[in-house]
């Protein structure tokens, strides 16, 4: 009986629309990366303002400002972390080699 409901929790869950959102392009493991361009890798608004509060020295911006955050990717499956807001804007260099990094 356990078994039963726990295969109908673990099918709904995957129909739900958090299960399904997909990250196309994970960050990699230590790499410095624009907002602007983990947006168009997949991730989400939301995903761009939890990993910018997890720095307890961010400062207050709008959910507008945060493609201009450089985010440092903390572990193997893409988690993030913002590293510091860019004033004058992030410049995405586009490699796996090289980090993207703000434009003074």
């Amino acid at each position: 009986m356990a078994r039963q409901h726990l295969a109908s929790l673990l099918f709904l869950l995957a129909l739900s629309p958090i299960a399904q959102a997909q990250i196309e392009t994970p960050c990699t493991f230590q790499e410095y990366i624009c907002g602007s361009t983990l947006l168009a890798n997949g991730y989400v608004e939301e995903d761009l303002r939890a990993g910018f509060t997890l720095n307890p020295d961010a400062p207050i911006i709008s959910d507008a400002q945060l493609d201009r955050v450089l985010f440092r990717c903390v572990d193997q499956i893409g988690t993030i972390v913002g590293n510091s807001f860019c004033i004058v804007g992030c410049a995405s260099i586009g490699t796996d080699i090289d980090n993207d990094m703000c434009t003074m």
